[in-house]
């Protein structure tokens, strides 16, 4: 019979510091921790796209409506609904 020459060691020599579902919750804490670090939510204007840019300047504020659309932060709807109203006023 053949043995391997370093048996695979499938056991702990020691205790677990912690028990399993505190260890659970600490990596879930952990986890959390990480990913609350990479996904930053963007900043959302405080009124409606462009409106303070409307009386100043409309082409700025289509510039800044079409800038927030290519980032993402406006879906083609709110797009469209925030140009009209720009256009309007």
């Amino acid at each position: 019979m053949l043995f391997p020459y370093r048996p695979r060691q499938t056991w702990m020599p020691f205790a677990s510091p912690r028990g399993r579902s505190q260890q659970a919750a600490y990596n879930r804490q952990l986890q959390e921790r990480f990913a609350s670090t990479h996904r930053r939510p963007r900043a959302v204007p405080a009124g409606p796209p462009g409106a303070a840019l409307a009386a100043a300047d409309p082409v700025g504020g289509l510039k800044e409506l079409a800038a927030l659309h290519e980032a993402g932060d406006l879906s083609d709807a709110e797009f469209q609904a925030a140009k009209a109203k720009l256009l309007a006023s």
